[in-house]
């Protein structure tokens, strides 16, 4: 009869627990296991136990791999591994070949596995944004609501662009791209309070754009408005639901750590979490870029909404890298 995982957790997870539990000892101790002569060195039987234990544990998650591929399970054992590789191996060398490898396949792999994150972050932002679009389109003044006369008064009017200039454009990138960065990692750092935070950023930002789309639809420069929104606003928009994502991923671990301690699931989470929010910086990066130096050109909007196009379709595509035709596993959470 074929081993299930089940039965495959249930055989070995004492072993996996104990490696667990001398991580914690090790951790931070990487001197200890070069210094034999150290008063506060652990016995030669410890560290034998220990590396053997990893030995083990990382045979383990080969075998998971093979069998059930990338499931909670293995993601688990490869966090411990990890842990004990990094205690007991003190020389670190950074690659740049994973590193490029994470950022051409790795990144597009996790976003789909983690889809349903991403698609929250995006409802949660979305639907606000229509509401507010729609409440405010049959009566302007409802933008009242969700912002000040004043800044009402400061929404640009049709063909009203700003004069261009380097030095301008360049100082306005940096200010845009810092804002951003900022927003992002606040939506990110929700995810600690049980992504409570992370869903009013998401509804909040949500309510504003689409009470200005609303509005300046109202008044026949919805066109306009868009064409100043949309070209960077595929890869802003795209950077700000992935932050979302992250801290909403974060807050599922500490909801629901599933059959793992809340600790480990919250590393294993937020592991994943930063690599998404470095994607999401890399975002902002071109978005800053074009909303100061593309955005201000006085060209015909189709332009700009054919510009916005391609944005959107590169960015679909590079979510798409990788696809398998039979599909992809998926880790359970």
């Amino acid at each position: 009869m074929t081993e299930t995982e089940q039965d495959f957790i249930r055989r070995n997870i004492s072993t996996w627990q104990e490696l667990e539990s001398e991580n914690k000892y090790f951790t931070g101790r990487r001197s200890r296991l070069r210094n034999a002569h150290s008063k506060t060195a652990p016995t030669k039987e410890r560290v034998d136990r220990y590396i053997e234990l990893y030995n083990v544990t990382a045979n383990h998650l080969a075998y998971v791999r093979t069998f059930w591929g990338e499931t909670e399970t293995a993601e688990y054992l490869n966090a411990i591994v990890g842990d004990a590789h990094s205690a007991i191996y003190s020389k670190t060398v950074f690659n740049f070949g994973k590193v490029f490898r994470f950022l051409g396949t790795g990144f597009p792999k996790l976003f789909r596995s983690e889809f349903r994150f991403f698609l929250f972050a995006f409802l949660a932002f979305t639907l606000p944004a229509l509401t507010a679009f729609l409440y405010v389109i049959v009566n302007p003044d409802n933008a009242l609501a969700f912002m000040s006369a004043e800044q009402l008064a400061g929404i640009r009017q049709e063909g009203n662009y700003d004069t261009f200039s380097a030095l301008k454009s360049t100082l306005a990138g940096m200010y845009i791209g810092g804002n951003n960065i900022v927003v992002c990692i606040e939506a990110f750092a929700g995810g600690l309070t049980l992504g409570l935070f992370t869903l009013y950023a998401m509804v909040t930002n949500g309510l504003l754009i689409g009470a200005l789309a609303g509005y300046t639809a109202a008044n026949g420069s919805g066109a306009f408005f868009w064409s100043l929104i949309l070209p960077h606003g595929v890869t802003e928009l795209f950077a700000i639901w992935l932050s979302g994502m992250a801290g909403f991923l974060i807050a599922y671990a500490i909801i629901n750590p599933g059959r793992i301690s809340r600790k480990t699931a919250i590393i294993v989470q937020g592991k994943k979490a930063i690599k998404i929010m470095l994607i999401c910086v890399l975002f902002l990066i071109p978005s800053a870029v074009i909303e100061s130096f593309f955005t201000p050109l006085a060209i015909p909007y189709y332009y700009k909404f054919l510009f916005a196009g391609g944005m959107a379709a590169l960015v679909t595509a590079y979510t798409l890298v990788g696809v398998r035709k039979k599909g992809e596993r998926r880790g359970l959470l």
